[in-house]
């Protein structure tokens, strides 16, 4: 059960780092959350800011089944997403991780691997969420917090656990049916098949229509060729 083995460190360099030196300690579903993380990242390997009032955790998978990475983060994404239903946010999926309400990131996901001679020993999936943490001025117009969406500062620990329980229900759902959590995932997401989207590609921006959208790719059609792309970012046009 996720969550049933639960640390909680006060600060801490990387949640995600953490599980992936000692995920052999820990039974499947071990979630480790800290008030503040040093050195928390996202894809890219960019800088996450993680000051205290934020929720940063990290999730240990030991998949029995043969399933793939990637239904570790739709799982997750489909999760967050639920749980703040109940809070009256309504929250959209920016491919392939992001987390956004009203056009501003509320959190983001990082999935890791581990093998071991050759075989997949853990996955591992970090989710920094903005709680009650005060947002930069910087990033204000790109980023938004629970406490701004809802009017009032939350139980970050609370928060948390509605989080975990719709992770545990999907987990018991979707493990029989991922191709069902894949339709969940893509119906909420803001890219549509059709849309026309930015990318940065490298150091190249590329404009071109969704042609197809899957967990580890987009394909493109920009002018009259046709591109699939896995290591992307999605930006303003």
């Amino acid at each position: 059960m996720i969550g049933e083995k639960l640390i909680r460190v006060p600060i801490i360099g990387s949640t995600n780092d953490f599980l992936k030196e000692n995920w052999k300690l820990f039974p499947h579903g071990t979630v480790i959350v800290a008030d503040v993380q040093t050195t928390g990242r996202g894809r890219f390997n960019r800088a996450w800011y993680s000051p205290e009032g934020g929720l940063w955790f990290s999730v240990l998978f030991k998949p029995r089944k043969n399933m793939r990475p990637n239904f570790y983060t739709k799982l997750s994404a489909v999760s967050i997403v639920r749980s703040l239903r109940p809070l009256k946010v309504e929250a959209k999926l920016k491919w392939p991780n992001d987390v956004y309400v009203d056009g501003k990131k509320l959190a983001g996901i990082l999935t890791e691997t581990i093998f071991e001679e050759d075989r997949l020993g853990a996955i591992i999936v970090g989710i920094g969420m903005n709680v009650n943490n005060e947002i930069p001025k910087e990033l204000e117009k790109k980023a938004t917090s629970l406490k701004l969406l809802v009017g009032e500062e939350l139980e970050r620990l609370s928060v948390l656990s509605m989080i975990l329980r719709e992770m545990n229900r999907a987990l018991r759902v979707y493990s029989r049916k991922p191709e069902a959590l894949t339709r969940v995932w893509k119906n909420m997401l803001i890219q549509k098949e059709g849309q026309l989207i930015c990318v940065n590609v490298g150091s190249e921006t590329l404009k071109g229509e969704i042609v197809q959208i899957d967990d580890e790719s987009i394909t493109l059609r920009i002018q009259d060729k046709t591109m699939r792309l896995s290591s992307l970012e999605i930006v303003d046009c």
